[in-house]
């Protein structure tokens, strides 16, 4: 039997994200699963904390950790005991692992996690990467992490791409007619070079102001000074609390998506564009190698803004090199990130371990 402990966010949509995976898996292969949850902001007493940081205690953990993660690793730990499983999927070490690598060997089970999180992350805000060699499996989300989980767990790093749902997010034809500006996306705040985003803004609207932008950006994140810039600009239009319906329509309607990343592994924005038939104008930086090929994206050096300014200008003003590259990132997408594919993946994994019992 396999646990997987497991997570969602809220402001992620429903169709999106990394647990998609287990819904896949358990469609594709039925078996005896179990899910335990790690359940944020879950109200506490002051004696349930003690009693966690007494257990916690000691424990190589990460800064994403908390009490919200002790409790779902006992959970999963009492799953474990109650039923044998023999196989645990962390999906996300950076907030899930911290007690279960203590029992595993008593209890007989292996250990499997994801990360999530760039090198630069593991590098600046762990205190004990080191910890990862406390798993028999660690899954990455871009080729170039490997090398650096290596270090801690030879020949046991495995990288799967992040998967996104094709039957939702997919394109819409639409005529050029039908459009009343051209519209770009951004979505996201975590790693993303806003400083380099209020700079190419500025710039794509003082040589186009016909471009209209659409920022998806939670109402708690708002508070930068490079989005108070952008928002001085009356063609941007700003979105929060949708529904995934609405979420698919705005990349529907798009005309490309404007990325700009420090680091990235995987992204759910530019999986979720891509199937619906964006170009993308981002970084090469960290996994969007991976996630993207030429022939629908346009990669610039950090930092880079006439360049970025560029890519934007003349994918908006040219139709039928939108639909050109529209149609080659959907296609990618299809071929590479359909949940069925990662989750056939995924489980290979999970019988190489089983296998080295």
């Amino acid at each position: 039997m396999i646990l997987w402990l497991r997570e969602r966010f809220k402001w992620m949509a429903a169709h999106s994200g990394y647990d998609r995976v287990f819904e896949a898996i358990s469609t594709i292969q039925p078996g005896n699963y179990a899910s335990a949850w790690r359940e944020p902001d879950k109200r506490k007493s002051k004696l349930q904390k003690r009693l966690l940081d007494r257990i916690s205690h000691g424990s190589e953990v990460s800064p994403f950790y908390n009490y919200d993660s002790t409790a779902a690793e006992l959970s999963a730990l009492w799953q474990c005991f109650k039923s044998r499983h023999t196989l645990a999927h962390i999906a996300y070490v950076e907030s899930s692992l911290g007690i279960m690598p203590r029992f595993k060997r008593s209890r007989n089970f292996k250990l499997l996690g994801t990360v999530h999180q760039p090198i630069s992350w593991w590098r600046l805000l762990h205190s004990h990467p080191k910890s990862i060699s406390n798993l028999d499996g660690l899954i990455v989300l871009s080729q170039s992490e490997v090398s650096y989980f290596e270090q801690f767990l030879p020949n046991r790093v495995y990288c799967i791409p992040l998967g996104v749902d094709t039957n939702f997010f997919h394109p819409i034809v639409l005529n050029n007619q039908t459009l009343d500006h051209p519209r770009c996306v951004f979505s996201g705040a975590w790693l993303r070079d806003l400083e380099s985003l209020a700079h190419v803004v500025n710039q794509v609207l003082t040589k186009d102001p016909s471009i209209h932008f659409d920022m998806i950006v939670p109402r708690s994140n708002r508070n930068q000074p490079a989005f108070h810039r952008i928002a001085q600009h009356g063609q941007v239009f700003w979105h929060a609390g949708i529904s995934d319906e609405q979420l698919r329509e705005i990349y529907q309607q798009a005309s490309c998506i404007l990325l700009p990343f420090l680091n990235s592994t995987a992204n759910n924005a530019l999986l979720e564009a891509i199937a619906c038939g964006l170009p993308v104008v981002s970084n090469q930086v960290g996994g969007t190698s991976d996630y993207t090929r030429p022939t629908f994206a346009h990669l610039h050096s950090i930092g880079d803004i006439d360049s970025m300014t560029e890519s934007v200008l003349q994918i908006t003003g040219n139709h039928l090199q939108q639909q050109t590259m529209g149609a080659e990132a959907r296609a990618f997408a299809e071929q590479h990130f359909r949940w069925d594919r990662v989750a056939k993946q995924t489980l290979k994994v999970y019988d190489q371990l089983l296998a080295d019992s």
